[in-house]
């Protein structure tokens, strides 16, 4: 299931202005965030209610991760009203599990006083300070009559002009649109303090899965059924066609695993059976970046119809088979087998 594209950009341009709060993160279908207004999630720290315009379940973990490296400094979600406790927990889970697994290193770059690792309020370090991310099942039962928290809405947060215009250079906050993967890593490499964290966070899965192409001849019927662009096939001419030569020209399948949500699309229709998964990526693979090369092969045209392929012989694997079956058909890949 994609995640929703939970624009946190709004809200941090407000934290950047305020004195790194305790954020409380409520579901859009929540009947009632204002009673968090008044409760006491974290004594005698300065608290904000923010509502989601989504159940928190469908979000991302980065979005929690770029509020915690946009200056709040900590954050409980209220699933006292979320329709999928279960799903929010496990996110919030997720999003806790990568912030304490980057919780020395951020500590660390504290106490050097980093400055590339400060990413708020001049003279105020983000790094090292957080109170983690958690979930509260029931409202807490302290109350502080006296003080009102402000409720605000993740796409809707009051700002000065002041702020607004002191907003400092350098903040990065990927893109609501950017795949939840790629999304997270940018995230993490900003809690990171734009530093690789090597390999700190590799004993967490990441879910994406490593991929080996071998065989792979070049068709690009993967890339034309990725639903996410994780895939490429690209191609350079070597040799123009001259007489009864015929082009040649290299071809290169690359991989995004940023990209990749392991729909196993392509895995299905490869004509040659070429990708393979071969394990799972590590963080520190991933926190890298760029994509994978995972096959360098000649292509040439097929001589009957045409078409570019890197097979072994003049034949892509289309006119391959309907030579060698010319009365024959094949189910697409996925369908049932054909009932006599």
């Amino acid at each position: 299931m994609t995640a929703a594209a939970v624009d946190t950009r709004p809200l941090r341009h407000w934290l950047h202005s305020a004195d790194r709060p305790h954020l409380v993160i409520c579901c859009a279908e929540h009947p009632d965030p204002g009673a968090w207004s008044h409760a006491v999630v974290r004594p005698r720290i300065r608290q904000a209610v923010v509502q989601l315009d989504t159940c928190v379940s469908q979000a991302s973990p980065a979005a929690l991760l770029e509020l915690i490296a946009g200056g709040a400094s900590g954050i409980t979600v209220a699933l006292d009203g979320c329709a999928d406790r279960q799903g929010s927990a496990a996110l919030v889970a997720r999003a806790s599990d990568l912030l304490t697994a980057l919780r020395p290193l951020r500590a660390a770059q504290a106490r050097a006083g980093d400055d590339r690792a400060t990413t708020g309020r001049t003279g105020a370090s983000q790094t090292g300070g957080d109170r983690g991310i958690d979930g509260a099942e029931v409202l807490p039962a302290q109350r502080d009559q006296a003080r009102t928290w402000p409720v605000l809405h993740v796409n809707a947060v009051p700002m000065s002009r002041r702020a607004l215009l002191g907003r400092p250079d350098g903040i990065e906050v990927a893109e609501p649109s950017v795949h939840p993967t790629e999304r997270l890593v940018c995230a993490l490499r900003e809690l990171a303090g734009g530093r690789s964290p090597g390999t700190v966070l590799d004993g967490i899965p990441t879910g994406v899965p490593r991929l080996t192409a071998a065989a792979c001849a070049g068709s690009g019927v993967c890339e034309h059924t990725c639903p996410d662009g994780a895939l490429a096939v690209t191609s350079v001419v070597l040799a123009d066609a001259a007489g009864d030569r015929p082009e040649m020209a290299q071809f290169q399948l690359t991989f995004a695993p940023g990209r990749c949500t392991d729909c196993g699309q392509c895995l299905q229709v490869c004509p040659e059976k070429a990708l393979v998964r071969s394990g799972e990526y590590l963080w520190s693979s991933l926190l890298e970046g760029g994509p994978v090369s995972l096959r360098v092969g000649l292509v040439r045209r097929c001589a009957r119809c045409g078409s570019p392929h890197g097979r072994v012989g003049d034949l892509c694997a289309v006119c391959a088979f309907r030579a060698a079956n010319p009365f024959g058909s094949a189910m697409p890949p996925g369908w049932p087998d054909a009932q006599e």
